[in-house]
C-alpha cells in the first residue's frame, strides 16, 4: 500500500469528520472534538507553557475556528504573528469570519508543503483520531513541521496510559513518541504526563516540547543571573 495514498485517503477523512462536527455543533469546542471551553483551554495553556510566546511567529497547525488566538490574546497578551492551518475549507472560512485580518489558510502540508517559517508550531488534538495509518502520518506530520519552526514544537496526544479506551480514538506510548522526537527530530526534547484535564480521572493524554535548541527558562539562565 502506498503510504501517500493511505495518507490522502486519512486527511480526506479528517475533514470531512471535523466539517461535520462543525455543522453539529458551531463553532464551539465540541467542533473540535473537546468536551467543554475549560478542558480545551487546559491543554492549550499546557501547549504555551514551551516558551514565552507572546511576541513570537507562531502556527496553530489544525487551528479550527482559532480558540488558540482567543487563548493567546486572553491570556498571554498575545503580540505577535499568529497564522492557522487547518485541512478543513469550512473551517477556515469560519476562522476568517471571526478573525478578520488573521491569515487562516487550507493546507494539506504533506501535499502542498509549508512557504515559511514559525517560532513555534503548536498542534493540538490533530493525532487523536484513529485513521488507517496514525503512526506514519504523524511521524511525517512532525518531521515536516519541525523543519519550519526556529525554535520548537509542542504537541499533544492521547496516552496508552489509561484505564478506559475509545475505538475511534487513536492512544500511543508516550515514550514511543519521545524516542522518535528524540533520535529523529532533536536532542532537547521534553515530555508532559504530569497534569489532568479532567479532575478525578487518570491522566489520559499527554505534551511534547521539541526544541532546536537546549532551553534555558530566564529564571534560570547565568546571564540573567549576572
Amino acid at each position: 500500500m502506498s503510504s501517500s495514498h493511505s495518507f490522502q485517503e486519512d486527511i480526506a477523512f479528517l475533514d470531512q469528520h471535523y466539517s461535520s462536527l462543525l455543522k453539529e455543533h458551531g463553532d464551539t469546542p465540541q467542533a473540535s472534538q473537546w468536551r467543554d471551553e475549560k478542558t480545551q483551554e487546559l491543554r492549550l495553556d499546557i501547549l504555551t507553557q514551551i516558551d514565552n510566546l507572546s511576541s513570537m511567529k507562531v502556527l496553530d497547525f489544525g487551528c479550527g475556528t482559532g480558540h488558540l488566538l482567543t487563548f493567546l490574546k486572553a491570556k498571554l497578551e498575545f503580540t505577535g504573528e499568529y497564522v492557522g492551518y487547518d485541512i478543513s475549507g469550512e473551517i477556515i472560512a469560519t476562522a476568517q469570519n471571526k478573525f478578520p485580518g488573521i491569515r487562516f489558510q487550507q493546507r494539506d502540508i504533506l501535499a502542498d508543503g509549508i512557504p515559511e517559517n514559525f517560532d513555534f508550531i503548536l498542534i493540538s488534538g490533530v493525532f487523536n483520531n484513529r485513521t488507517s495509518n496514525n503512526w506514519e502520518l504523524m511521524k511525517s506530520l512532525l518531521k515536516c513541521l519541525f523543519k519550519h519552526s526556529r525554535k520548537g514544537i509542542a504537541f499533544n496526544a492521547l496516552s496508552t496510559y489509561v484505564d478506559y479506551f475509545e475505538p475511534e480514538l487513536f492512544y500511543i506510548e508516550p515514550e514511543k513518541v519521545f524516542k522518535f522526537c528524540k533520535e529523529e527530530l532533536s536532542p532537547c526534547v521534553t515530555l508532559r504526563h504530569d497534569y489532568l484535564v479532567k479532575q478525578n480521572i487518570v491522566p489520559f493524554e499527554f505534551t511534547i516540547y521539541v526544541y532546536k535548541n537546549p532551553f534555558c527558562p530566564e529564571k534560570l539562565s547565568i546571564n540573567a543571573a549576572n
